[in-house]
This record gives C-alpha cells, sequence and structure tokens, in this order.
C-alpha cells in the first residue's frame, strides 16, 4: 500500500499512516493493558518508533488484513486527501490519540462512501476483522477436506545425498519419507445470494447485492468449478508430480439445503471392487449413495440443475441430458442456468 503512494506523501505523513493503519483493529491501548501509565509509554514509544523509515517496514497491524484492490487503492485515494492530517499525527514524536482517532472515523466513513464493490475471493472465503473499518464478510464458500474413499497404507521412501566434496566415507545426508495415495472426495457449497451480498456496495446496513455484484457472482461460480476440478495437493510437489484431473465432476444447483454425500464412503472401498478399478468403485459407490439419500429426503426435487462429467466406464446413474463430455460443458452450462436466476423446479 505504501508503494502505491509512491512520492505522493512526505516521510512525516507516510508515518502518520502507519500508526493510523496499525491502530485499526486497536480497542484502546490503556483498556487492553489495564494499566494507564504503561499504555501512555507504550504509545510513546510507537511513535518513536514510527518515526524511523526502518519502523515503517516493521509495522504490523493487530490482525491479519485482507483487502480488495478497490480497498487499497481507496486508502491510498484517502492518504492524499488527508495528507495534511497524517503530517500532525505525532507532536513533538508523541502519538496524537484524538487525531488517531478521528482520522479511524474518517477512513471508514471513506470506505463505506467508496468501496462499491468487494473482491471475489473475499466474497467467498470471506473476512473476519474487529475493526469498523474494514466490514466482516461472512464467507458464502464451504469446502470440506479431501476425502479418502479407501484404505490407505502408507509407504516410506528412504533417501541418501551424497556429498562430492566431504572427505569422510559414507552419506552426507540420510532420511526417509512418507507417503501414499488415494482416490479423494472433495465437496463444496456455495450460498449464491450470499455471494451476490458479499459481492455489493458497502452501505451502513451492510452489503447490499446490485446488478453488477450478481453478474460478477453469476460469472464466478463457473471459474470456481473449474478450479476445483483441476485442483491437485501441493505438498512436496515436486517429488511427486501430482498433477492428475478429477475424473468425475457432479455440480448441483439446489433451491434446498446443500447435501455432502461424504458418507457414501463410511465403509472403504475394497482393493478388488470393479476389477481394482478404485476409481471406478468409488463412483459408483458415491451415486448409489446419492439417490438413496436424495430419494429419501425428496433432495432430487430441490435440484434446480445438474451436471455430470464422468470420465469411467461406468453409470453416473443421472439422465442422459445431464451428463457432459467435458470441463467447459460443465461451466457453460452452469452459467446459463444461474443467468437469469434459477426459478424454484414444479413438483
Amino acid at each position: 500500500m505504501l508503494a502505491a503512494l509512491g512520492d505522493a506523501l512526505d516521510a512525516e505523513a507516510r508515518s502518520g499512516l502507519v500508526a493510523l493503519l496499525t491502530s485499526i483493529g486497536k480497542k484502546g491501548q490503556k483498556q487492553a493493558s489495564g494499566d494507564d501509565e504503561g499504555a501512555e509509554d507504550q504509545d510513546e514509544q510507537s511513535a518513536v518508533d514510527a518515526d524511523t523509515d526502518a519502523a515503517v517496514g516493521k509495522a504490523r497491524t493487530p490482525h491479519l488484513l485482507f483487502l480488495s484492490r478497490q480497498e487499497i487503492e481507496v486508502v491510498t485515494a484517502f492518504a492524499r486527501e488527508k495528507k495534511d492530517a497524517l503530517t500532525k499525527v505525532f507532536k513533538k514524536k508523541k502519538l496524537d490519540t484524538e487525531a488517531i482517532k478521528k482520522l479511524r472515523k474518517e477512513l471508514e466513513d471513506y470506505l463505506q462512501t467508496h468501496t462499491s464493490k468487494n473482491a471475489v475471493d473475499v466474497g467467498l472465503f470471506g473476512r473476519f476483522v474487529t475493526s469498523d473499518e474494514i466490514d466482516t464478510v461472512e464467507g458464502a464458500l464451504q469446502v470440506a477436506h479431501g476425502l479418502g474413499t479407501q484404505p490407505v497404507d502408507v509407504e516410506y521412501d528412504y533417501f541418501t545425498a551424497v556429498d562430492d566434496l566431504g572427505e569422510e566415507p559414507g552419506a552426507g545426508h540420510l532420511g526417509e519419507s512418507e507417503y501414499a495415495s488415494s482416490v479423494l472426495y472433495l465437496y463444496a457449497c456455495c450460498d449464491l445470494e450470499q455471494l451476490e451480498k458479499n459481492l455489493g456496495a458497502r452501505t451502513v446496513g451492510g452489503r447490499e447485492a446490485d446488478e453488477e455484484a450478481r453478474k460478477l457472482a453469476r460469472k464466478s461460480l463457473p471459474a470456481l468449478v473449474r478450479a476445483i476440478a483441476q485442483a491437485t495437493p501441493k505438498g512436496k510437489k515436486t517429488g511427486t508430480a501430482p498433477h492428475t484431473r478429477a475424473e468425475y465432476v457432479e455440480v448441483v444447483v439446489r433451491r434446498g439445503a446443500p447435501l455432502s454425500l461424504a458418507n457414501a464412503f463410511i465403509k472403504p472401498i475394497g482393493a478388488r471392487a470393479e476389477g481394482g478399478d478404485v476409481m471406478a468403485a468409488s463412483i459408483v459407490q458415491l451415486v448409489k449413495h446419492r439417490d438413496r439419500i436424495e430419494a429419501a429426503y425428496g433432495h432430487d426435487k430441490d435440484a434446480v440443475a445438474r451436471f455430470v462429467l464422468c470420465l469411467r466406464d461406468v453409470d453416473p446413474g443421472a439422465a442422459k441430458e445431464r451428463q457432459v463430455k467435458t470441463i467447459d460443458e460443465v461451466a457453460s452450462g452452469l452459467a446459463a442456468v444461474l443467468d437469469p436466476k434459477p426459478s424454484r423446479p414444479s413438483r
């Protein structure tokens, strides 16, 4: 953020901006410490520190701040407009708490007026903060941990490293890595109305969805489906090259409650099922469990649309018109269903 300002602020104004940003989320130094004298000393010391270039690089906010590109631009615009006020934050190298308090309120009003939209990743995953200037966003997306569908046997990779310049005999390093492989079931659900709200304009009563937010939400979900289908574990990727793609993708647009099918694998898939094809056996088990649960609870009637991409020679259990051959068809079909807003299916 400071880099975006360039030379727009002098040293004193930059120190004032750092003091303002690092105060976001604090509910008052004295109340937090319970010791008026100690709190005053802490304020004075922070003021001295903030007056140095080294301290600017070490400045930290009380909690993590995930800001959209627009929010960063708005804060930098605020800093340019309030340059004189930021310069006066310090009086004789002592922090003026009343000036900071006033600037925080002005920043809150400025953000509320000028931040007309939110970032998609913040809208999806949410943002929790303890400040009034930056608003808390309730995440619209829920993502479960990848669940292995079969029993897993951990194997060990014993390795050595040789020191070519060493004079002593033996390896320069000995070690072992644990690894395992499994077919994974990954489940995610997104509340479309919550996402629209999160991407809407910020108001006194919270964010409100507008037409721009609705269009952005409907554009985001097909991209999200592509990302989930192509995501792979990144741990130790240089030693495992785990660049596989999902071989079964099912996207359901529902009017009712979300439905996870994780219970399909309470009993792990055996190694001999489907002729030893654990992937195919997992798909068969998933489809059977889905059909039973949806029929029992009426969730099949809640489904506005369904798209199934199956790359194994098994019956995915979905109507032919719901089966697609490419991830592009899944994404484009979902985009078509979401625009306009999905209507409730007839009973």
